[in-house]
């Protein structure tokens, strides 16, 4: 690891659990000297990542904030996502979420929400479950064998506890099976009372897809027709990965 990434790496403690910490705690989280990290502390509060609290201690800094204004408003992705995600909801009537995997944590990017709404915990940037609801699964479905079994091996423990297998084995054939089908629908994996149904939005080959969601109430997805909900998902889903082709093109 660079002398750069493990400076950055101070911002990973930063948790909604844990949002300020003590300086020698950052540092003995971190495994380094006491010179080196309070180097890094220094560097991110002038680069504006950090702030300096009362008594030593430090939370994100204002900086964070503008970076996410930026990326919501300019990333191509959203730009090109959001106006088709705003279609579906009005034709579903569900919420429609966007999301993609970053290393290991699950983010959702975007929330398009319909006037009749159900209400989650989870929402844009809030890390969640790996192994829980149908985004995050049709996401890793699409991971090589190499890539899915160091997931495994890291996350053994969550894997089993999802229901998802008691070996390598077990869970690589059902993330295939979601492969196959091309979509999975959930209910109450991630919240009570709350169902779901994920189609992966596919970039290219070699780059990991993100997902795209429809939520709503259990109830509400037991009158549905599913398979016209997965008709206009797929081809959401389908507009959304040409729009990113023909973005990169340009580029």
């Amino acid at each position: 690891m660079s002398s750069l990434n493990r400076m950055l790496s101070v911002l990973d403690v930063f948790t909604s659990e844990r949002p300020v910490w003590e300086a020698d705690a950052i540092v003995e989280a971190l495994g380094c000297s006491t010179p080196t990290g309070y180097r890094y502390l220094k560097e991110l509060m002038q680069a504006g990542l950090l702030q300096r609290l009362n008594g030593g201690y430090y939370a994100l800094g204002p900086r964070i904030a503008l970076l996410d204004y930026i990326i919501r408003t300019t990333d191509p992705l959203l730009g090109l996502s959001i106006p088709l995600m705003r279609e579906l909801v009005e034709k579903t009537e569900c919420r429609c979420v966007l999301s993609r995997m970053d290393g290991d944590f699950f983010l959702d990017l975007h929330h398009e929400r319909p006037e009749r709404d159900v209400q989650l915990n989870y929402g844009r940037g809030r890390p969640r479950p790996l192994f829980l609801g149908g985004a995050p699964k049709v996401i890793i479905a699409h991971y090589p064998p190499k890539k899915l079994r160091a997931l495994y091996d890291r996350h053994t423990a969550e894997i089993s506890a999802a229901g998802l297998g008691e070996g390598f084995e077990d869970f690589q054939q059902a993330m295939q099976v979601i492969r196959r089908e091309g979509y999975y629908a959930s209910s109450g994996e991630l919240e009570a009372g709350i169902s779901s149904l994920a189609v992966p939005v596919k970039f290219s080959s070699k780059e990991n897809c993100a997902a795209l969601a429809l939520v709503a109430s259990t109830s509400r997805f037991e009158l549905s027709d599913r398979s016209k909900l997965l008709e206009l998902m797929r081809q959401t889903a389908q507009r959304i990965s040409a729009g990113v082709a023909e973005f990169s093109l340009q580029d």
